[in-house]
C-alpha cells in the first residue's frame, strides 16, 4: 500500500449473498451489487488501492453447496488485495491488519454484503484496533435473520456504524466513488 491513498474495501462481493433463494442472500441483492460495481469501477478510475475479503468454502458457504465466485464486474484484478478468511470478520485474514495499517493516513471505506454478521462485526474489530475503517451507506447489503426482514438488519448495521461515527456517503469523496442514490433511502 502506498500511504496517502485511498482503500476501498470490497466486503463478500460474492454471489452467495445475490443469487435468489439462497439462504444469506439479500432480497435486492441484484441492485445493491450493481452500486457496488459502479463504486469498485469508480474507485479504480480514481486510483484507489482496492482490497477484496471473501469468505472461503466453510461458515455460510457449505462446502459444495456455497455459491462463492464473484459478483459479476466486481471481480478482483490483478495487482489488488484478494484475502479469503474462514471468520466472519474481515480481520479473520491474519494479514488484513497489516494491509490496513499502511491505510491509516487515507482511511479505509468499506462496502459490500453480510450487514448483519461481516459488515458489523469489522466495523466493530476496526474500532478495537484503531483504524479509521468507515462504512459506505449506499453500498451495504444484508440478508434476513430471524423474523427481521434485509432491510431491518441493513439498518441496523448502518446505524451501528453511525452511532460509531464510521458512517460515510458517497458524495463525501468529490466524485471518486460516483454519484448513486441509496438503495437504503429508497427503501
Amino acid at each position: 500500500m502506498v500511504f496517502g491513498i485511498p482503500v476501498l474495501l470490497c466486503m463478500d462481493l460474492q454471489m452467495e449473498f445475490v443469487a435468489r433463494h439462497r439462504p444469506w442472500a439479500d432480497p435486492d441483492g441484484e441492485a445493491i451489487a450493481a452500486v457496488c460495481a459502479d463504486i469498485l469501477a469508480n474507485a479504480r478510475r480514481s486510483g484507489w488501492h482496492v482490497v477484496h475479503t471473501q469468505l472461503h468454502r466453510g461458515g455460510p458457504m457449505i462446502p459444495g453447496q456455497g455459491l462463492p465466485q464473484a459478483v459479476p464486474g466486481c471481480e478482483p484484478r490483478p495487482g489488488e488485495v484478494l484475502l479469503k478468511r474462514a471468520g466472519v470478520s474481515a480481520y479473520a485474514h491474519p494479514e488484513l491488519e497489516s494491509v490496513l495499517d499502511g491505510a491509516m493516513e487515507s482511511g479505509v471505506v468499506m462496502m459490500g454484503f453480510s450487514a448483519p454478521m461481516s459488515l458489523t462485526t469489522t466495523l466493530y474489530d476496526a474500532q478495537d484496533r484503531g483504524h479509521r475503517l468507515s462504512l459506505l451507506e449506499e453500498a451495504v447489503g444484508s440478508a434476513e435473520v430471524g423474523e427481521w426482514s434485509a432491510h431491518h438488519t441493513r439498518l441496523l448495521c448502518i446505524e451501528t456504524a453511525r452511532k460509531l461515527g464510521r458512517l460515510v456517503r458517497r458524495a463525501e469523496f468529490n466524485g471518486d466513488l460516483g454519484e448513486t442514490p441509496s438503495l437504503a433511502a429508497r427503501a
